[in-house]
C-alpha cells in the first residue's frame, strides 16, 4: 500500500496539532502492507511503547460514525482515527463507542491504561489535503451497481448489458463506474480478454456502507410512519407487496443477533399506498420521537430478487441490512453488524 505526499502532510498536520494541544509526541514509524481495513500507517505515541494503526478520514463530518467505528474495530489494536475535524457532538459519540481519535484542530480522545486524553471544542482549521472529488463509483448510480456486485460477485465478470439489467443502472454509466473502481483498486482486469474480478471486496463493502446513507438513501426515503400497535413487524408482511424488512428486524430474523426496537421496510414506490391502507399506517409528524410503532419506509431500489442472498423471504440482502445497522451508530446494532460482516465475508470468499 503506497501512501501519497498529501496523506503524509495530512497526518503530520494532525500530529502537530495533537502535540500543541497536549504536549505529547506522535511519530510515524512505518507503513504496513497487511492492514486491509486501514490506511497502513503506524504511529508511535512518544516513548510509551504504544503503536497505533491509523485510519485517515478526510471530510469526517460527512462520514457515517457507525461505519468508522466498525472499521476501527477490525484494525489491529489499538486503532486510531486521524480526521480533518471532529466536532463536539461527533467527539462525544466516538468516545461513547470507545473509538480513539485525533484531528487537525487538536481535538483528541485517547484512552489507554497509563493515560487519558479528551479534548473537544477546538475550531476547525484548514487542512492541507486533496480537495474532495466527485466519484462516479460512489454516486447513486454507482452505488446501485456496486450493490449488485457485492450481492452477486459473479456479476463483476459479466457483460455490461447483463450488469445493466441486474442493477437498473444505465448501460452508458457502467463503463464509467468500472473504470473508477479499477482506478481505486477494487476491481482488476487480467488476461488478454480483460476478464474482471474483485481485488478488495471487503474494502469496497466498507466504502459502500459509508457512502450509502449520504449518496443513495436520501432519494429512497418515502417517510416515517406510525403503526397502530407496538412491534408492527410481528404483523406486517411487506413481502406480499414485493417488499422486505431491513435493519434491526431483518438481522433479528437472520439469526439471534438482537431484539428489534425499530422497523425499516424497503418497498416498491408504487406499493406504498397499498401498504399504508392495508395496515392503517399514518405519517409521523415532523420531529416526533421514534418509538417501537415507528416505521421507516424506503424505496426498494434493486430489480432482481435473485440478489436476495439471505434466502429468507421478506428480508433485504445482507449488505443492505449491514449498512442499515451501521448508520444508527447504536452499540448493540454495531455489535450485530460486526457479526453479520463475518457472514458476508464468508459468502463473498466462496465465489
Amino acid at each position: 500500500m503506497k501512501s501519497t505526499i498529501k496523506e503524509r502532510e495530512f497526518l503530520s498536520q494532525a500530529t502537530r496539532a495533537f502535540h500543541q494541544e497536549t504536549g505529547l509526541e506522535m511519530h510515524l514509524t512505518g507503513q504496513s502492507e497487511v492492514m486491509p481495513y486501514s490506511d497502513g500507517f503506524i504511529l508511535d505515541l512518544g516513548d510509551t511503547g504504544i503503536q497505533y494503526s491509523v485510519e485517515l478520514k478526510r471530510w469526517a463530518q460527512q462520514a457515517n460514525i457507525g461505519t468508522i467505528v466498525a472499521q476501527l474495530r477490525r484494525m489491529p489494536p489499538p486503532a486510531l482515527l486521524v480526521a480533518d475535524y471532529v466536532n463536539p457532538n461527533m467527539a462525544d459519540r466516538l468516545r461513547e463507542a470507545g473509538a480513539q481519535f485525533i484531528d487537525a484542530a487538536g481535538n483528541a480522545y485517547l484512552n489507554e491504561k497509563t493515560f487519558f486524553v479528551f479534548v473537544k471544542g477546538n475550531r476547525k482549521t484548514p487542512v492541507h489535503a486533496s480537495p474532495r472529488k466527485t466519484s462516479r463509483a460512489f454516486n447513486s448510480s454507482g452505488l446501485k451497481l456496486i450493490f449488485s456486485f457485492l450481492t452477486d460477485p459473479h456479476l463483476v465478470g459479466e457483460t455490461y448489458r447483463t450488469m445493466a439489467e441486474a442493477s437498473g443502472v444505465s448501460l452508458g454509466a457502467i463503463g464509467w463506474v468500472l473504470n473508477d473502481l479499477k482506478d481505486k483498486g477494487y476491481i482488476r482486469e487480467h488476461g488478454k480478454k480483460g476478464a474482471r474480478s474483485f481485488e478488495n471486496p471487503m474494502g469496497l463493502l466498507d466504502r459502500w456502507a459509508e457512502s450509502y446513507p449520504e449518496k443513495l438513501l436520501p432519494e429512497l426515503d418515502m417517510g416515517l410512519f406510525q403503526a397502530t400497535s407496538a412491534m408492527p413487524w410481528k404483523n406486517i408482511r411487506p413481502e406480499l407487496l414485493g417488499g422486505c424488512w431491513g435493519g434491526e428486524v431483518a438481522v433479528s430474523r437472520l439469526g439471534n443477533y438482537l431484539s428489534p426496537a425499530q422497523g425499516t421496510i424497503y418497498l416498491p414506490r408504487e406499493k406504498l399506498k397499498n401498504l399504508v391502507m392495508e395496515y392503517r399506517l399514518r405519517k409521523s409528524p415532523d420531529n416526533s420521537p421514534n418509538t417501537s410503532e415507528t416505521l421507516q419506509i424506503n424505496e426498494k431500489f434493486w430489480l432482481d430478487d435473485s440478489l436476495n442472498v439471505n434466502q429468507t423471504t421478506g428480508i433485504a440482502p445482507d449488505i443492505l441490512v449491514y449498512a442499515d445497522l451501521l448508520m444508527t451508530g447504536d452499540p448493540r446494532n454495531l455489535e450485530a453488524a460486526e457479526r453479520l460482516h463475518g457472514q458476508i465475508k464468508n459468502r463473498i470468499q466462496e465465489y
